[in-house]
């Protein structure tokens, strides 16, 4: 497995903050959570981008992953409404052109919504429609759309590990890979084993978080379970931890000492890593 820490719970800083202390840390890559002030994906200038680029390989980081907001601005590639179809088929565009010019092979994609007084059928069609769009896109530029469902509260289309493995399926990109997050999962009802068993080594990212998008221990998930799942399946794929509770806005560095104290606690992967 390789993992990769993230700055959601950084947003409230400069992304050099945070840059700083994964450099200080025993991880050497990032998951990059795109949203301003950061790096805005609707709006960035090419100055910005080239300068970001410089400031990560300055700390000898790698970028595991991209991960463009989903869920709180006006992206859904999957709505019966075409101009907002359009738009974000075209947000995500440039998602993938940001990650190839950081050296970064995957873009996290998160499913869109049909209206819910409207047949799925639409937006499950529109849905692989605009993916198979993305897809294409993607094999030119050497890159993978990391596809993850959401719960029933914000999508009617991709809810489960089934549906992710049956829209997989239907697009046939070898562009096009899984990622399961812990919260979502939990909340469907389902496990690590079932991602497994439908997805197969088509699972090629997890969100390693506790309940509530928290750190590994600060909430009620069974997490070295989780943990120990992964290795029982012989997972060898990402792992990134998707930290988004406020209560870390504050202090963020402290959230990423107690999720390194608690690998170091529960797990091998940092084994003989000192502080230096």
């Amino acid at each position: 497995m390789k993992f990769a820490l993230m700055n959601y719970h950084y947003l409230r800083y400069p992304i050099e903050k945070f840059l700083d202390k994964a450099a200080d840390s025993p991880f050497d890559s990032i998951d990059l959570y795109c949203a301003a002030p950061q790096l805005n994906m609707f709006d960035y200038t090419l100055w910005s981008l080239i300068r970001l680029d410089k400031e990560i390989s300055a700390r000898k980081l790698n970028v595991m992953a991209i991960t463009p907001e989903n869920c709180t601005y006006p992206v859904n590639f999957c709505t019966q409404d075409r101009t907002t179809r359009v738009n974000s088929i075209r947000y995500y565009q440039r998602a993938v052109d940001s990650a190839e010019f950081l050296g970064c092979r995957n873009v996290q994609i998160s499913t869109g919504f049909g209206y819910f007084d409207r047949p799925v059928s639409e937006a499950w069609n529109y849905c692989r429609e605009s993916l198979g769009e993305l897809a294409v896109y993607c094999e030119r530029k050497n890159v993978s759309l990391l596809l993850e469902e959401l719960k029933e509260t914000t999508t009617n289309v991709l809810l489960t590990s089934m549906d992710v493995a049956r829209m997989l399926k239907e697009i046939d990109s070898p562009n096009i890979a899984g990622l399961v997050d812990l919260d979502q999962m939990t909340y469907a009802g389902e496990t690590l084993d079932d991602y497994f068993a439908h997805l197969g080594n088509r699972l090629c990212h997890v969100h390693f978080n506790d309940r509530g998008h928290t750190v590994p221990g600060d909430g009620d998930f069974p997490m070295k379970e989780h943990f120990e799942a992964l290795e029982r399946n012989n997972y060898k794929g990402n792992v990134s931890f998707e930290i988004c509770d406020r209560r870390y806005y504050r202090d963020p560095d402290a959230a990423i000492d107690k999720l390194v104290l608690w690998m170091k606690d529960h797990t091998n992967v940092f084994a003989g890593w000192e502080n230096g």
